[in-house]
């Protein structure tokens, strides 16, 4: 027992005191007894069995003493996981009572106009793409272009499609490179232009239209922006009862030499 402990405590640690006594009584209450029986049917879809529950009931108590002993030996002490374990429990006690937080028609109706971006249909655009061997080709294929020439003998083959119809940002981003979809997106419509750089090289671009859908009506919507309005009380609530605990503590930062 000796050797174990010394293991566990090597010098640079802070010495630990011998096992104190804690509450000597282990109750295994009704709670306990339905929690554990709950738990079997959620696992196995039926009632234990009288042999079963004795065997959970056991385990039960063994956990019990092994971890008021592990507490007592202090082995909960500077351990990353458990410490992280503990904060997220603190942290969703915070969280908890969003859940059960229930907005004003005012209040939902507010939060929703001011988190449009999050609910409204993405925007989309029409545009045709001629893709070029080098930028320098623009103004001669332009003025090609404005004299008649059909764009489909012009530039370079490609497998990126001529035409997009309805693209939304991920969509045209996906298959061009990011940035090519506002790029396109701030052109102005009916006339060739560019040339607009792709992840690929050099296109010119003819936007044919732009579509910006209109926000949904809240009542559409209304569960998901409750549910986001309540994340967002959520996230406000754990940070008010951080700063509350913080307010207990006095920081201070120290420097490796001491001060």
């Amino acid at each position: 027992i000796g050797t174990v402990v010394f293991m566990l405590y090597p010098g640079d640690r802070a010495p630990v005191a011998a096992p104190v006594a804690m509450n000597a009584v282990i109750e295994v209450t009704p709670q306990v007894r339905d929690r554990l029986v709950a738990q079997f049917v959620a696992t196995w879809n039926r009632e234990p069995g009288p042999a079963e529950l004795d065997g959970m009931l056991a385990d039960y108590v063994k956990e019990e003493v092994l971890y008021r002993e592990a507490l007592a030996l202090g082995l909960d002490r500077d351990d990353p996981v458990i410490r992280q374990r503990m904060r997220l429990k603190m942290e969703f006690i915070g969280e908890g009572a969003a859940g059960a937080l229930a907005p004003t028609e005012e209040t939902l109706a507010a939060w929703y106009a001011a988190n449009a971006d999050q609910y409204a249909p993405p925007a989309t655009i029409d545009f045709d793409q001629i893709m070029l061997t080098d930028p320098a080709e623009a103004e001669p294929t332009l003025a090609r272009l404005a004299d008649g020439a059909d764009p489909a003998t012009l530039g370079r083959g490609t497998i990126l499609p001529t035409d997009i119809d309805n693209g939304t940002a991920l969509t045209v981003d996906g298959m061009f490179g990011t940035g090519f979809f506002d790029a396109t997106a701030g052109l102005a419509t009916g006339t060739w232009s560019g040339p607009v750089t792709s992840a690929y090289g050099a296109h010119l671009v003819r936007l044919n239209a732009v579509a910006t859908p209109a926000l949904p009506p809240l009542d559409t919507v209304r569960d998901a922006v409750t549910e986001g309005w309540r994340r967002e009380q959520a996230t406000i609530l754990r940070e008010a009862q951080f700063q509350a605990f913080l307010a207990r503590y006095e920081v201070r930062l120290t420097t490796g030499d001491g001060q």
